[in-house]
This record gives structure tokens, C-alpha cells and sequence, in this order.
């Protein structure tokens, strides 16, 4: 026994051995030091398709700027929230990743079945344990934890998550939180409008404060700064539309009124003598893109072009899709106090198609008159008041109501609702939100050639085993001769 403890295999192996075990332990304590300061300091690899654990630039960058106290409570143990589901992890992340980027946020879980005496604090809310609160100073205002989710709700009423938006909603009421006040817009009711509930998402979701109002019963609301209108079937009276012009003649503030054509209006003569007044005109028809390229999908929903930055500033990466645009025309440029623009157009392989015909057998005969043509027209009017300061009066006419449509404006991979928000901010001259795209969560495919698969192949099924052979062999053949 002796004689093999100290033989030269067993000191070998010995030292072998405590080497193995000393290069364990210094692989187990470095992962345990790389997690710790992983966890403290948000180092994280995303390899989801839309990075959904990470926050988007523009978050970042509010984070950056922010310098009020927020406290983040989310009314439930972290445990809990994470045991739901990988969305709700998702979520998580993300939460915690608002603190960690941002001195001034702190996140709190509380177990209101431990400490139902936090509920009391704050008695103008029903709490719950499925309640965000968010608290600044005087202020606090509520989310529900399926707000940070798009769910899709299937024939017999059940629901799925299909994709997050717990970025865009909380960055849009920190937002909301943290600025001086809220821009109040009208959608305009009656006179056979459109659903906007697309539209009015998108606004509320980004804490602007919407009302309705009907012009055929009443004025607008002295704190309104933008008016929706869209496209109405049937006419406004005189009077309704004698509330339409003093609306737009104010002198307190620069206000706006958005109107969208749609293809299924018929002859609006007051309306139509509205706007021609300010040098827009919507004439029949039908914009028709006749490349394919240009399109999403067919030939009346056509990709439009920016022809300026500034409206358009948060959808220069994405192409917006105007589908079943009416044409649009200038009736002049300038005049008076008055200047006409597009900034949106259709390029030049659109023309405009008759509406009585929108399939037809064969090409057209007569060469159709082709594009471009406008998209969004906006006619400015602008005051010079007494005390030296303008004040601008701005309508803005879209060729397509459905340009609004919810499923344009959930769609995360084009540009309209980016549009929006720039369009919204450039008039009201007030940063109310953000519009982050909704996230999915998947594994992006690795991209790899035919040639790349073999070579893969070929290292992994081939080369590699025939490696791991060697070794083994390597090492048999050297320990038989200890």
C-alpha cells in the first residue's frame, strides 16, 4: 500500500487531480463574480429577433435627460411576476432595467397580501395585485400589468399575449409624469365618421388627453389644440362649419385640424369649399401604383415618400403605406397669409384610377397621367398679433383615412405611426411621447450560406468527434506508460 501511494502514477495522478479540482473551483468562482457584476451593472446579451430585453435609443436617451424622482412599484413579488410566463420576464427586465439606467427611478415589489396597509396610502386608486404605481412627488397615476402587453383575444373570448409593449408604456407615462402639461385633442363625432380608435390609441397610449366633440352641437373646447376629423360621409352645415373656422382663428395658440380623405365619401360641397379655402382640393378617384415594388401588397396601397425631415424625423428608417388614397391637388402655393406644402408624396409610377372601374380586364387605353402626386397636403396660416408673435393656424388633408387604421398603426414595420407622433409633436411644439415598436420574442435564425451549412457540418459531425477521439487516444496511450 505504501509502495502505491508513492508510486509515480498515484503522485501523477494527485497532481492531476488537485489541478482539475483548483480549475473547477476557479471557473465556478469566476462565473459567480462575472454574475454579480452582470446583475449590478445590466450586462446582457439579447440575441431576441427585436432585442426585447433591451431599452431602444430613445428611452435611453430620455433616461439620460430625465432629472425628477420617480418610484416604480409594482404590486406584486418579483417572483410572482416572473413565474407567469416569458413575457412577463420580459417585462421584468425591463422594468428593472428603467432603475438601473437612471439615478432618479427606484423599483419596489410589493406583497399587499404582506402589507395591506400600502394600499391605504394611496386611496384615490383601487389597487391590486396586478397594479403598476408609479409615484413623483404629489403625482401617481396606475397601470395594469397586461398594459404592458398586446393581446390578442381569439373567437371564444380567451386571450394571448402576441407581443410586448411594456417599453413604449412605461416610457410614455414617465414621460407624461415629468412634463409641465397635457396637449388635449379633439376627434370630432357625427356627420358619418370613421373609427379612430387607432389613432386615439396611439395618442392615449403616449398620455395625450383625448376628448369627443360633435361641431353639428357644439364649439370646441377652448383647451383643444388639435382637431381629428375623418373622413366624414356626410356634410357639415354652415353653422358646424362656422365652429371649424373660429376654431382655426384663435389667437391664444398655434391649432391644427387634421382631416383624412377615404374613398368611400360621396360629394361633400361645405366641406370641400372648407378646405379648397385654404388651397387643397380632393379630387375622384383613386392613387394607383403601378410598380408593384412601391407597394404593400397591391397596387392601391402604395409607399409614399418624405420630402422633409421634421415631421417625419421618427420614421426616416421605416416606409409609410397610404392604402386607398384619394388624389390630392394644390389650388395654389401662397396666398395672403396662407402657404400650401406636401410634405408626402407618391412617386411617379402612380396615377389616378377611376373608382367605377378598380379591377379592370386590360390596361387602359388613354395613357394615364402619372404621379407624382400628394399625399398629405398642409395649408399654414399665419398671424402676426400685436405684441410682435406669430400664431399659425395648420390643416392638414391625407390623401387616405386608412392610413390611421389600427392595423397600419400596430404594424412594427412600417413608419406610420412614427409619422404620427412627429406630425403631432411638429404642430402642438410639445415632446408628449414616444412610439416604440412592439416587441416579439424568438430566437433570430442564424444566417449562413449553403457553403457555411457544410463547412458547419462538417467541423461539428466530422472533425470535432474525430478530435475528441485523438485526445482520448493521446492520453491512453501516455497513461499506459506511467
Amino acid at each position: 500500500m505504501r509502495r502505491f501511494f508513492s508510486s509515480r502514477a498515484f503522485q501523477q495522478g494527485s497532481a492531476a487531480t488537485a489541478i482539475t479540482i483548483l480549475f473547477i473551483a476557479v471557473v465556478v468562482a469566476f462565473n459567480l463574480f462575472v454574475g454579480a457584476l452582470a446583475d449590478r451593472h445590466q450586462w446582457r446579451l439579447d440575441l431576441t429577433v427585436d432585442q426585447a430585453f433591451v431599452l431602444t435609443d430613445e428611452s435611453r436617451q430620455f433616461l439620460a435627460e430625465m432629472d425628477t424622482d420617480v418610484t416604480i412599484y409594482v404590486l406584486m413579488p418579483e417572483t410572482t411576476l416572473t413565474a407567469s410566463g416569458d413575457y412577463f420576464i420580459q417585462a421584468n427586465e425591463v422594468i428593472r432595467q428603467y432603475a438601473a439606467l437612471s439615478p432618479h427611478i427606484t423599483v419596489r415589489y410589493i406583497d399587499l397580501t404582506r402589507d395591506p396597509a400600502f394600499a391605504a396610502r394611496f386611496p384615490q386608486f383601487q389597487l391590486n395585485s396586478q397594479t403598476i404605481l408609479l409615484v413623483t412627488g404629489g403625482r401617481a397615476e396606475t397601470l395594469s400589468i397586461f398594459d404592458l402587453f398586446n393581446i390578442e383575444t381569439d373567437f371564444f373570448g380567451g386571450g394571448r399575449i402576441v407581443s410586448s409593449r411594456a417599453e413604449q408604456t412605461l416610457t410614455s407615462m414617465l414621460l407624461f409624469l415629468t412634463m409641465d402639461h397635457q396637449v388635449t385633442v379633439a376627434v370630432l363625432t357625427g356627420s358619418g365618421v370613421a373609427d379612430s380608435s387607432g389613432l386615439v390609441e396611439l395618442l392615449e397610449t403616449n398620455r395625450y388627453r383625448v376628448i369627443y366633440q360633435n361641431p353639428l352641437t357644439e364649439d370646441i373646447a377652448p383647451e383643444v389644440s388639435l382637431i381629428i376629423m375623418n373622413a366624414p360621409t356626410r356634410d357639415l352645415p354652415e353653422d358646424a362649419i362656422a365652429r371649424l373656422e373660429r376654431f382655426l382663428q384663435r389667437d391664444d395658440k398655434d391649432v391644427s385640424l387634421l382631416y383624412f380623405a377615404g374613398v368611400n365619401q360621396p360629394p361633400l360641397p361645405n366641406i370641400e369649399a372648407f378646405l379648397a379655402d385654404r388651397g387643397i382640393l380632393i379630387m375622384p378617384g383613386i392613387i394607383y401604383q403601378s410598380d408593384l415594388n412601391m407597394t404593400w401588397g397591391g397596387p392601391f396601397l402604395s409607399a409614399v415618400h418624405y420630402l422633409e425631415d421634421f415631421y417625419a424625423r421618427h420614421a426616416l428608417d421605416f416606409f409609410s403605406i397610404m392604402p386607398n388614397p384619394r388624389p390630392l391637388d394644390l389650388l395654389f402655393h401662397e396666398r395672403g397669409s396662407m402657404i400650401v406644402s406636401v410634405p408626402l408624396i407618391f412617386n411617379e409610377t402612380t396615377y389616378i384610377h377611376p373608382l367605377d372601374d378598380l379591377f379592370p380586364d386590360q390596361s387602359p387605353v388613354d395613357p394615364p397621367e402619372f404621379g407624382p402626386f400628394a399625399a398629405l397636403a398642409m395649408s399654414y396660416d399665419i398671424s402676426i398679433l400685436d405684441d410682435g408673435s406669430e400664431r399659425v393656424a395648420t390643416l392638414a388633408v391625407f390623401a387616405s383615412r386608412d392610413f390611421i387604421d389600427v392595423n397600419m398603426l400596430r404594424n412594427p414595420y412600417i413608419g406610420n405611426a412614427h409619422y404620427m407622433l412627429g406630425l403631432f409633436e411638429g404642430l402642438t411644439d410639445h415632446m408628449a411621447g414616444v412610439y416604440i415598436a412592439p416587441k416579439t420574442i424568438g430566437v433570430s435564425p442564424l444566417p449562413v450560406t449553403d457553403f457555411q451549412a457544410i463547412v458547419f457540418g462538417l467541423i461539428f459531425v466530422i472533425a470535432l468527434p474525430l478530435a475528441v477521439v485523438f485526445a482520448g487516444g493521446v492520453v491512453y496511450i501516455r497513461r499506459r506508460h506511467l
